[in-house]
């Protein structure tokens, strides 16, 4: 892995989710204000993994997209990440890393979870994972 592509990966999945925020039925925020209304939607955990070879230099990104809500039932969450989960998987919710020489070649959604948070509402954690390949890496670099 000659480069980290986490920040142009976040970058474009946040700037998606802000675009699409009256259709997904929450707002994503990067850093939560103090005076955030529930729901709303974070980004989580990331793992990256290095899965190049001798001619590619390519990342698989996993992300987690958090929804925190508190609607006593799953129904609101659930509503929120079937929305999310639609965009994401759409052709309109490809990410778009190339201004930052990152070409996204797949994604998808793996998992889905919602349990309750504290006994007030509900937290959900969409698993999406987005294969990345760094267009600015030479064949002598790899």
């Amino acid at each position: 892995m000659l480069r980290l592509p986490n920040n142009a990966i976040q970058k474009a999945l946040y700037q998606k989710l802000k675009a699409y925020e009256k259709e997904i039925g929450a707002p994503t925020y990067d850093f939560v204000p103090d005076n955030a209304s529930l729901p709303f939607i974070t980004l989580g955990n990331t793992i990256t993994e290095d899965i190049g070879n001798k001619t590619q230099d390519d990342t698989k990104i996993e992300i987690q997209i958090n929804i925190w809500s508190e609607y006593k039932g799953k129904y609101q969450i659930n509503n929120i990440a079937e929305r999310i989960i639609n965009l994401i998987t759409s052709e309109d919710g490809y990410l778009d890393c190339t201004v930052d020489g990152f070409q996204v070649y797949r994604q998808k959604v793996t998992t889905y979870e919602a349990y309750p948070e504290d006994a007030t509402g509900y937290n959900a954690v969409i698993n999406f994972v987005v294969w990345a390949n760094n267009m600015r890496a030479t064949a002598e670099e790899i």
